[in-house]
């Protein structure tokens, strides 16, 4: 098919000439105008509309970026976002990052360059670097030939930027929970499964479990934290191996219900019952919290 330069060619006028008129962006001479009108029929060129309106209109799109999609919690959330777009006429773009800032950086990127009307993140930008700051910086700069980008960040929000974030009290949920055990059920050696210490998440889950115990008269002991991975199995892995050592507690709050329900399986492997010699409290309120025996108690989290 006809191009741009075909125009031109015919013309006998620049690329950027055409450009402006065919796309309106500026004025020119009315006898200018008529000459690349007159070339454009001449060789068949018509402006590719679709492509323009990437570039000037909306793209009706919103990519969404979740660090992985095996993680239960996202299941809410992405229904969600799905519901409300799809009742304004958006469509919704999906991908992973399996926690990995490269893959990230790469995903915002490539999704900036097609034009995607917003952005909603759940970041992996965990660290302090360089790198990662000059990367958060630029997320507040997400611009394609003149159109601004907005984004959203989920689960947690960067400090000192303007970027708009979805978050929950993390802190004060886990808080919740370990008090619920020391006021309610009466335990006093309460095992805490966090999740990885370098995610945000994690860090301000581990702040509320031991405000709790602070303000309960409770020492915070190194060794009643131990680190879980999101995974049921990292949750049942260290039950067991808190069982079998015999270690003595008489709770556990997992940072989130994954873990707890490993928890639960652990003990009801080695004849541990529940609630009676430990209880078991989770974190996010997600389906599977239901279907174990006995059911999770756990802190709702509204995806």
């Amino acid at each position: 098919m006809p191009g741009i330069k075909d125009v031109a060619l015919r013309a006998g006028v620049s690329i950027s000439t055409v450009s402006r008129v065919m796309n309106n962006s500026k004025i020119v001479s009315p006898e200018l105008e008529k000459k690349v009108r007159t070339a454009a029929e001449e060789v068949g060129y018509s402006v590719n509309l679709a492509a323009h309106s990437l570039r000037s209109i909306r793209s009706r799109t919103i990519a969404v970026i979740v660090t992985s999609f095996s993680r239960p919690f996202f299941t809410g959330i992405l229904e969600g976002i799905n519901a409300i777009a799809a009742q304004t006429g958006y469509m919704v773009l999906l991908a992973e990052t399996h926690d990995s800032l490269q893959d990230e950086m790469k995903l915002v990127h490539e999704f900036a360059s097609r034009c995607v009307d917003g952005i909603i993140l759940a970041s992996s930008a965990y660290g302090r670097d360089k790198r990662t700051r000059d990367y958060i910086r630029s997320l507040e700069k997400l611009e394609k030939r003149g159109v601004s980008i907005p984004l959203v960040t989920l689960e947690y929000a960067f400090q000192n930027t303007k970027l708009s974030a979805v978050v929950v009290d993390n802190e004060k949920s886990a808080y919740s929970a370990v008090t619920y055990l020391i006021r309610e059920l009466g335990r006093k050696r309460i095992i805490h499964i966090s999740l990885p210490p370098q995610h945000v998440l994690g860090q301000q889950r581990v702040r509320g479990y031991k405000k709790a115990l602070r303000e309960a008269g409770i020492p915070v002991q190194k060794r009643c934290i131990r680190e879980g991975d999101y995974s049921t199995y990292s949750g049942y892995r260290i039950t067991r191996e808190l069982i079998q050592s015999g270690e003595k507690f008489d709770a556990i709050f997992c940072a989130n219900d994954q873990m707890a329900v490993g928890a639960v399986l652990a003990c009801n492997e080695n004849a541990v019952s529940i609630p009676d010699e430990v209880a078991v409290v989770g974190n996010d309120d997600i389906f599977v919290a239901s279907l174990v025996r006995p059911s999770l108690t756990s802190i709702r989290v509204p995806q």
